[in-house]
């Protein structure tokens, strides 16, 4: 029996006991009991050794021989991307001008009550000329007025409403006349002298709050019922995400928060290293005050140099990786190709080159070869992982034979990706006491079974943020409530 304390006067919050505890702890692999106090675990081995633990405040729940694992963390999908899929023109298989314009023509006619049109993923590499006659745009005689290629070109698949339409860069967007009258008149009153992409985007805004947070809401209680306590946010502009923080907020607020979520940002094209820089700052500092639920650590840098139209040299990434390690943000780098690899870890030689320690995270399908390997000596340092799939719930199932593997990628190999291995994965005293409890045994699970496991109920800092038994029940009583009405 392993068995932890923090002082011996403390007694605990909240002790499960009667269970089959997976503590991914190899000096202690199963145990009967776990106590926690405030958001940390106290102690684990079994109850008759914790009863000094225990005082009137204690709550003490017994399972019943179910199975408690360390809380699962997923950081293979978006659940930002999940959340407005489908709200918005998605462009990313758009190749030419004229199929964006063809593809927002169709959207304004399929969704005739959208009062912004929005749109985002078009490639960096569609821009239209920079200007064109105000004949060409077909604006009122007497308007000389130039405008840009996009306005005018967007006014003829969609005259009417406002479109609004981001780049797959998350730093241009093309806009249409209607949109620019808004854009101009807004920007005149409250005396904006510099329109940014930012400012339109908080100006015309396409979602409805309150659909959105209903739709988080739905997502967070999804993943709790998975058995989710963490997540990891990749691949998503930086608009989406702000967004969905906002409803996470809203949530913590009133106390209805169930996961860790870990923002990341996204970036495809090399940028300026110290704006960047005070950008990841920023997003930082919005997360101090949220207990640790909140997380804005990470930087998603997705390497394409073969489609890119402003493609990374190895010495931009390297400085770029340099002044981001310097803060200590972690770096999650998706390289697409063999040559997106080897440069990506060529940037983590040279970061480790220059001392840094910080999270560094390759995902790619391929891998070094063993030549490549040996002349990388900082290669042990970082973490690779596999391509993400963003919206799909099985990226890791198809790469690892058994529940063994599967369990180990949603706990401490997570944990390392995000940075956290010594706080989350594993069930051990002094980590965070974040654990998923279910009826079977994941262990025993088939691999493809096993995201279609259903928890019995999730614990978050200490304390029980889910259970399925009661959930169902108020879902009954609300059912017999509705019909009596």
């Amino acid at each position: 029996m392993a068995f932890g304390f923090f002082k011996k006067t403390e007694t605990a919050d909240l002790i499960f006991h009667n269970a089959h505890i997976f503590t991914q702890d190899p000096e202690l692999p199963w145990a009967d009991a776990v106590a926690c106090r405030k958001e940390k675990i106290m102690g684990v081995g079994n109850l008759e050794g914790m009863e000094s633990l225990i005082d009137k405040h204690t709550q003490v729940i017994d399972l019943d021989g179910k199975y408690l694992f360390p809380g699962f963390i997923d950081v293979h999908r978006s659940p930002v991307l999940k959340v407005f899929d489908g709200k918005f023109l998605d462009l990313s298989n758009c190749s030419a001008t004229e199929e964006v314009l063809k593809a927002v023509a169709d959207w304004a006619e399929d969704n005739p009550d959208d009062e912004i049109l929005f749109g985002y993923g078009y490639r960096d590499d569609l821009v239209p000329d920079d200007e064109v006659d105000a004949s060409e745009a077909e604006i009122p005689a007497g308007d000389e007025t130039p405008i840009s290629a996009s306005a005018s070109l967007l006014s003829q698949a969609c005259e009417e409403r406002p479109v609004l339409l981001l780049c797959q860069n998350c730093i241009d967007c093309w806009t249409n006349l209607a949109a620019d009258e808004i854009i101009a008149a807004t920007a005149e009153e409250e005396v904006v002298e510099t329109i940014t992409v930012s400012y339109i985007l908080n100006l015309l805004i396409p979602f409805d709050f309150e659909e959105v947070e209903n739709d988080v809401k739905q997502e967070i209680e999804a993943l709790s019922d998975g058995g989710f306590t963490t997540v990891l946010n990749l691949g998503t502009p930086d608009y989406f995400e702000n967004l969905y923080q906002d409803s996470l907020i809203g949530l913590y607020n009133e106390g209805e928060i169930r996961q860790r979520f870990f923002g990341s940002y996204y970036m495809n094209r090399p940028l300026m290293p110290q704006p960047l820089v005070h950008k990841l700052m920023n997003r930082r500092t919005n997360c101090l005050e949220m207990n640790g639920l909140l997380n804005a650590d990470t930087l998603f840098l997705y390497l394409d140099n073969e489609n890119s139209p402003v493609p990374f040299s190895q010495e931009a990434l390297n400085t770029i990786a340099e002044e981001v390690s310097d803060k200590n943000f972690g770096i999650f780098i998706e390289a697409i190709e063999q040559s997106d690899m080897v440069m990506a870890y060529d940037a983590l030689e040279w970061v480790r080159s220059k001392g840094y320690r910080n999270t560094f995270t390759i995902a790619s399908d391929y891998t070094l070869t063993q030549e490549e390997l040996s002349e990388r000596p900082a290669s042990d340092t970082g973490y690779k992982t596999w391509g993400t799939i963003l919206l799909s719930d099985r990226s890791i199932y198809g790469e690892i034979s058994s529940a063994q593997g599967i369990i180990d990628q949603l706990t401490t190999e997570a944990a390392k990706i995000i940075g956290m291995q010594d706080s989350l994965g594993s069930i051990q005293a002094g980590k965070l006491a974040d654990f998923a409890i279910f009826d079977e045994n994941p262990l025993e699970c088939e691999v493809k079974l096993i995201p279609r496991l259903h928890a019995s109920m999730t614990v978050l800092n200490g304390e029980i943020i889910y259970d399925a038994e009661a959930e169902n029940d108020i879902e009954l009583y609300n059912l017999m409530m509705s019909q009596q009405l």
